[in-house]
């Protein structure tokens, strides 16, 4: 599939996508033990006197959860890598249970970090999202704000966060009465919440809905002739099954759980977004970072771009007076921090089957 750009997920939901194990790049370098520093300074070049020391917190050593890992480490180096002329000093903690996410804490603090990167889970942001008292960039999302005046981000690749873009996208097209189609799944819950969430938030009334989890002809058929679009709050293979039963020439929009490496052909036409890693693969500021050398899912890859992001956004952080002013356009999106802990990821949008 080849996209075209129109305009400038958690680990959790990613380890979901992948039916198979998940397969870090061949050659990639071993996971170092807790809290060892790398052998060589890396990163972004800094001013004199602010050298910056990040502490990546990762589960390198889970039996269930060391493959995903070693992904987002490779990203992570890579984007390193891409920057050798810097002064930053790299430890990582290589945890066997994100239950010992405090040791880790610990361990890249006594080695001297200046500034967290980590860790991969929900729970294991949230649990050092409470203790950490160093600047710290989770990799995932929280339920609940961190403690006042501390200062902690979240990068998070939810599905979810995507849903206020994808209804921008097709107002921009001038739909005013779409149908959101939905199914029992714990993630299409997820995503209808979202979605209708997003919604009444613009001043709406409440989105249309339907569940396709057993379609119903005369029910499709009632709620498509009051719709102007159709919104997908399904993956891949639900929203291929789902697309066989709409007309033709009606305008779909869904999120980036239809963007696999090999999508159904009848998903062709379907405006969506997704990352620039995939979208933009030429973006100026990261076409220098190298691409995973193994064949990796598409949804494994996106582990790979958080790493990279991850990376460049900490080396940004740590070295800013006034995080709030940050803007980096990332592998996963163009960032923004704004005046909350949540990283802001600016998604561009593409068809399915399109040209680049």
């Amino acid at each position: 599939m080849a996209a075209s750009v129109a305009i400038a997920q958690s680990p959790g939901y990613i380890l979901q996508q992948n039916q198979q194990q998940l397969q870090p790049a061949p050659g990639s370098k071993p996971a170092l033990s807790a809290a060892t520093p790398a052998a060589q300074p890396l990163a972004t070049a800094r001013p004199a006197g602010k050298a910056i020391h990040l502490g990546l917190l990762l589960p390198l050593a889970s039996p269930a959860l060391k493959e995903a890992a070693q992904v987002v480490k490779d990203g992570f180096d890579a984007a390193a890598a891409a920057n050798p002329d810097s002064a930053v000093q790299l430890s990582v903690a290589s945890l066997t249970d994100e239950s010992k996410v405090l040791d880790g804490y610990q361990q890249l603090a006594a080695q001297g970090a200046s500034f967290i990167v980590g860790p991969l889970t929900r729970q294991g942001a949230a649990n050092l999202a409470q203790a950490s008292k160093l600047p710290t960039l989770l990799l995932n999302s929280l339920d609940k704000a961190p403690p006042a005046g501390s200062k902690i981000w979240s990068l998070s690749l939810a599905v979810e966060a995507e849903a206020p873009q994808v209804l921008r996208l097709l107002q921009d097209d001038g739909r005013q009465q779409p149908l959101l189609l939905f199914n029992g799944e714990a993630l299409s819950q997820r995503l209808r919440q979202a979605f209708a969430d997003a919604w009444t938030a613009r001043g709406s009334k409440p989105l249309n809905e339907l569940d396709v989890s057993s379609p119903d002809a005369d029910k499709l058929g009632a709620a498509l002739a009051s719709s102007d679009a159709v919104i997908l709050a399904l993956d891949s293979k639900e929203a291929a099954a789902t697309r066989a039963l709409l007309p033709p020439a009606l305008p779909v929009y869904a999120s980036s759980l239809i963007n696999t490496q090999q999508p159904p052909a009848v998903l062709q036409g379907v405006r969506f977004v997704d990352m620039p890693w995939f979208l933009m693969p030429e973006h100026p500021e990261t076409r220098g970072i190298a691409r995973p050398s193994g064949n990796l899912t598409r949804a494994t890859e996106r582990l790979y771009a958080l790493g990279v992001d991850a990376y460049r956004l900490a080396v940004a952080l740590a070295g800013s007076k006034n995080p709030a002013q940050i803007k980096l356009g990332g592998a996963t999106g163009d960032l923004r921090i704004g005046k909350g802990w949540q990283v802001q990821r600016e998604l561009p949008s593409s068809v399915l089957g399109s040209n680049q």
